[in-house]
């Protein structure tokens, strides 16, 4: 069995396109959604979501900001370990932004109505064809 590399997690990351994202509620417990990863988009030890900002997920983020990642892909799960970041810069958020993306929220990008979310990884690990753990640091 294959170890792991940031460039095979990468590769592997870039044909997913919905993955699940844990955040840890006030009491304590774990809250999990789907999210869009934007599939094709070129991982680099962080991802991008695209959030409202009146939902639970961004008043845990804010809470506490370390969360998880769960892709799985065909023979391959990915867990991705980091921190949240919230941004609300439009040019960051254009920079990010995709045609698919506009399914989620009724077209075309609103600075004032989204929240940018950045996870950047501090590690990630894999299952399936690949397995270990890669350190993003």
């Amino acid at each position: 069995m294959a170890t792991p590399t940031r460039d095979s997690i990468a590769t592997a990351m870039r044909d997913i396109d919905i993955c699940m994202m844990t955040t840890r509620s006030p009491n304590g417990g774990m809250t999990s959604r789907p999210m869009s990863n934007n599939a094709e988009v070129e991982w680099t030890g962080d991802n991008w979501f695209f959030s409202r900002p009146d939902t639970r997920k961004m008043r845990e983020i804010e809470a506490e900001p370390e969360v998880t990642l769960d892709f799985e892909g065909e023979g391959l799960w990915i867990t991705v370990r980091g921190t949240a970041r919230v941004h609300t810069d439009e040019a960051l958020m254009r920079e990010h932004w995709t045609p698919d993306i506009e399914k989620w929220f009724g077209g075309e990008l609103d600075a004032d109505k989204l929240r940018l979310i950045q996870v950047e990884a501090r590690e990630a690990e894999a299952y399936g064809r690949e397995e270990g753990i890669v350190a993003m640091g």
